[in-house]
C-alpha cells in the first residue's frame, strides 16, 4: 500500500510539471535514470535514459521554452502542443512506476489527467496582454525554474507530487474566482446601462410629445361662439304636402 501512494505521488507530481514543460520533464526522468539516481523505472520506459533520447528531450525543451518567451506565440503554442503535453504527461506518470502494465494503465491515465489540469490552469492564468515583452519573459523562466526544481524534487520525495498538485489547485482556483467575479462585475455593468439607455428613452418620448391638457386648450368667447352658431347652415325647408280635401285641381275647379 505504501508503495502506491509514493507511486501516485510520483504520477500526480510528474503529469503535473509535464504539462507545463513536458519535454523538460522527461528529460529530467531521463538523466536520473542513466545515471540510476535511485530511481526504479518501468522497464516499458527504458528507452527514455538513452543519451540520444535525453538530447532530443533537451533540444524540444530549448525550443518550447524560447516560443514560451514570445507574448504572441505563447497562447497559441499552448493549444498547439496540448495533445503533446497529455501524452508527456501520461508516459511521465507511468515510466517510474514499477507495477509491470498496470503501473503503466494507472500511471499513463493519472499523468495524462494531472497534464492535463496543469495545462488549463496554465492557460487561464497567462495574461491575454502585458505592457512590456520582460513580463512573458519573467513569467516563462520562473515556469522553467519551477519545472526543473520540481521535477527533481518529486523524484526525490515522491509525496511531494501531492503539493504540486495542490499548488496547482490552489492556482486554479484563486483564477477561477477572479474571472467569475469580473464576469459578475460585467454583468451588473451591462445591466445599469441597459436600465440608464431605457430611462434616457422614456425621457426624450416624453419631451418630444407632451400630453395634452384642458389647461393647454385656450378659452372660447361668448360672442365667437355665437358666429359659430350663426353661420352654421340651417336646415333646407320641407314643401308641405298638397291635400286634396284644401284645394281643387290645376285649373281651379
Amino acid at each position: 500500500m505504501t508503495a502506491w501512494i509514493i507511486a501516485i505521488g510520483r504520477m500526480l507530481g510528474l503529469g503535473s510539471i509535464a504539462g507545463i514543460r513536458p519535454s523538460l520533464t522527461l528529460a529530467v526522468i531521463g538523466v536520473v535514470g542513466y545515471f540510476d539516481w535511485g530511481i526504479d523505472p518501468n522497464p516499458t520506459f527504458n528507452w527514455l535514459s538513452y543519451w540520444w533520447v535525453i538530447g532530443i528531450f533537451v533540444v524540444l525543451a530549448i525550443l518550447e521554452s524560447t516560443f514560451d518567451k514570445i507574448s504572441k506565440l505563447d497562447r497559441l503554442q499552448d493549444r498547439l502542443i496540448m495533445p503533446y503535453r497529455l501524452v508527456m504527461g501520461g508516459v511521465a506518470g507511468a515510466a517510474t512506476v514499477p507495477f509491470g502494465w498496470k503501473g503503466v494503465v494507472v500511471g499513463a491515465a493519472v499523468g495524462a489527467g494531472a497534464a492535463w489540469f496543469s495545462q488549463y490552469t496554465k492557460h487561464i492564468t497567462r495574461p491575454r496582454s502585458v505592457p512590456s515583452e520582460a513580463v512573458v519573459t519573467l513569467i516563462s523562466a520562473a515556469e522553467d525554474l519551477g519545472a526543473f526544481l520540481g521535477s527533481v524534487l518529486v523524484l526525490a520525495v515522491p509525496y511531494s507530487g501531492y503539493a504540486a498538485v495542490g499548488v496547482t489547485g490552489f492556482v486554479y482556483w484563486r483564477a477561477h474566482g477572479r474571472r467569475r467575479s469580473k464576469y459578475k462585475k460585467m454583468r451588473r455593468t451591462a445591466a445599469a446601462r441597459a436600465a440608464a439607455a431605457d430611462a434616457e428613452r422614456l425621457e426624450a418620448l416624453e419631451h418630444e410629445a407632451p400630453p395634452v391638457t384642458a389647461a393647454d386648450t385656450p378659452p372660447v368667447s361668448p360672442e365667437l361662439s355665437a358666429l359659430e352658431v350663426g353661420a352654421r347652415p340651417s336646415a333646407a325647408p320641407v314643401d308641405e304636402p298638397v291635400s286634396p280635401a284644401r284645394g281643387g285641381d290645376a285649373d281651379g275647379r
